[in-house]
């Protein structure tokens, strides 16, 4: 964290909480056909993988570890996330310091939650008898897969993702997640299903769940993908 300059170093010391998450940042970097997605884990770092790879359970030793092995550390997200505002907006809307406690929201205090929010799907899938395995990483890394259910036999029964209970509020927006999940589907015919976080455990979104415009607007979607895309992906799938 040394190689942060002070200023960051200073509101990281204050506090940045969830409320930093920005709902139109959000638009221009996680949602929409083609987000800007500045810190996927093939750019940057699987920060789930990190987590449990490191026993990491705070925010600094988190910051520390990732400026250590990340393909590009939290100031220069910060500044991508920044300049693309002139493409998105068309200015500046946000001044740097706004954009820090952003990216940093994103990457640092939602992978910490994110990773406590899978433990809790873990114990909940186990108390209801869901059998469960987690995926090879390059599925959670690209493609939104956080656990396997498994039938009795052990074979595939779905891909699973897990979000918290903010994911069901509008959920057709987040396009990039659908029509990954929608790829694995054609690929292998196996069902895909989302799991979201409510006050008795957690609820389901599968494709079922969709209208039928909703349903061809992901097909279309998953139809985008290169063919080095799926050969990548069908030599994962065969893997496992």
């Amino acid at each position: 964290m040394n190689n942060l300059p002070d200023k960051y170093k200073k509101l990281i010391t204050i506090g940045i909480k969830s409320s930093s998450n920005l709902p139109d940042l959000n638009d221009m970097t996680d949602r929409g056909s083609f987000p800007l997605k500045p810190w996927t884990a093939n750019k940057t770092i699987g920060t789930i993988k990190m987590i449990n790879d490191y026993n990491l359970k705070d925010e600094e030793s988190f910051v520390i570890k990732f400026e250590q092995l990340s393909k590009i550390g939290l100031e220069e997200l910060t500044n991508k996330v920044y300049e693309h505002q002139l493409t998105y907006f068309k200015k500046y809307k946000y001044d740097i310091e706004t954009i820090f406690k952003y990216t940093y929201c994103c990457i640092v205090v939602n992978s910490l939650q994110g990773n406590s929010l899978e433990k809790d799907f873990d114990k909940w899938a186990k108390k209801n008898n869901i059998k469960i395995k987690s995926p090879p990483p390059v599925l959670d890394q690209k493609y939104h897969i956080d656990r396997i259910e498994l039938n009795n036999n052990n074979t595939i029964k779905s891909f699973v993702s897990i979000k918290p209970n903010s994911f069901s509020k509008n959920y057709i927006q987040y396009t990039d997640v659908f029509s990954r999940l929608e790829l694995l589907t054609s690929i292998t015919d196996i069902k895909w299903a989302i799991y979201f976080r409510n006050s008795d455990g957690f609820c389901t979104i599968t494709n079922d769940s969709l209208t039928m415009s909703e349903k061809t607007k992901i097909k279309s979607d998953a139809s985008t993908y290169s063919s080095s895309e799926i050969k990548e992906l069908k030599s994962i799938l065969h893997s496992i």
